[in-house]
């Protein structure tokens, strides 16, 4: 009975110790399973992030590749209606910059180092572009004013001063005024501030404007020729307004055929040539210094012979002397924009290069 017994909790022992080595044999085998599994995913995970990153790498390249730098706004304007998305359309100059005194970083450098394509303006307005020129080896840089009629800065200037009443005085020459001392000061500054050859202003006469966008629009095929159609469609449709535009600055402006009107500077050649208008600008093609006592009274008998009952001043800038020359002549000030610069409006969109285009009109159109 006893050796039965004992038999009977072998068993019964043999069976519970290997409902337990199962039990945990069981769980041993799961743990291995699920520790291989959460290897598994781990090294997905790891193959999807590295696949991941690949992808992003292949997207920043696209992207890249897809930049096309301009020199400033009116042609950011210009491209960005024509290449709509399909090109990143980038501008090296930063909102409220001034063509006039802005200069790349160096970060700004290496963008355009590495960037395909930049489209500039032309004719010295990219005074910084000289300086770069050794670094963009690899980009090449179309210049938007080719095919432009253009002005020399010297016939420009030189108008200026062929207005009877706006020449030097005679008299004063022969006080025995040092003209080799005038032209050495005027030489000087010709040599630290003038742009170059030629007047630059080229997009403030949409008459110019339509040959710059052309060569803009060409030069995005070349960048991308792939949607060539679609580029073409958009030029077509942006030169049909500013032809439309070209005609109404005509129909507008015929009245005031040879009309002079006070400028704030010197940056309404093309426009004034184009649409048989005079211009007489308180400063130079650089609006880097202001008038002195002699320019100022200059300009004061000028505007009362003429009868000019307008002075304009320069938009986003001081109206000071603007207003200190009105009140001489008992005239009025309004504003004329030079859209060389990305202003908050732009950004805003508010204005763009072709609203204030058609503001400009509107202002001279009203000084009568």
């Amino acid at each position: 009975m006893i050796m039965q017994i004992i038999c009977i909790n072998k068993l019964l022992f043999g069976g519970f110790m290997k409902k337990i080595y199962r039990i945990l044999l069981l769980a041993l085998m799961i743990g291995v399973a699920s520790g291989c599994t959460r290897q598994n995913n781990d090294v997905n995970n790891q193959k999807v992030q590295e696949q991941k990153e690949k992808n992003d790498d292949k997207s920043t390249e696209k992207s890249d590749s897809k930049k096309l730098y301009v020199s400033f706004y009116p042609i950011e304007y210009m491209a960005k209606e024509i290449a709509k998305d399909k090109i990143d359309v980038v501008n090296v100059m930063p909102k409220g910059a001034t063509v006039h005194d802005w200069e790349p970083t160096a970060q700004d450098i290496k963008n355009l180092s590495d960037s395909k394509m930049l489209i500039v303006n032309g004719l010295g307005l990219e005074g910084w572009l000289e300086d770069v020129k050794s670094s963009l080896k690899n980009t090449e840089i179309v210049d938007s004013s080719t095919n432009i009629d253009k002005i020399k800065a010297e016939e420009e200037h030189d108008h200026d001063h062929d207005h009877e009443e706006y020449e030097h005085d005679h008299d004063h020459e022969e006080k025995g005024h040092d003209h080799d001392h005038e032209e050495k000061e005027h030489d000087h500054d010709h040599e630290h501030h003038h742009h170059g050859e030629f007047d630059p202003h080229v997009w403030m006469s949409p008459k110019q404007a339509r040959i710059q966008m052309k060569n803009v629009y060409e030069a995005i095929v070349k960048f991308d020729s792939e949607n060539k159609d679609f580029y073409e469609k958009n030029y077509k449709e942006l030169d049909k307004k500013f032809e439309d535009l070209d005609k109404k600055y005509t129909e507008v402006l015929a009245p005031q055929k040879d009309k002079y009107f006070i400028v704030p500077h010197e940056a309404f050649g093309y426009l004034a040539r184009d649409y048989e208008i005079n211009q007489v600008p308180i400063e130079g093609i650089n609006s880097d210094s202001e008038p002195d006592l002699n320019k100022m009274k200059e300009l004061t008998n000028f505007a009362k012979s003429h009868k000019i009952n307008t002075v304009f001043y320069e938009m986003g800038e001081s109206d000071k002397i603007a207003n200190s020359l009105a009140n001489e002549i008992n005239a009025k000030t309004a504003g004329l924009s030079t859209i060389e610069a990305k202003t908050q409006d732009i950004e805003d969109g508010k204005d763009n290069y072709f609203s204030l285009l058609e503001k400009n009109l509107d202002a001279i159109s009203q000084a009568k």
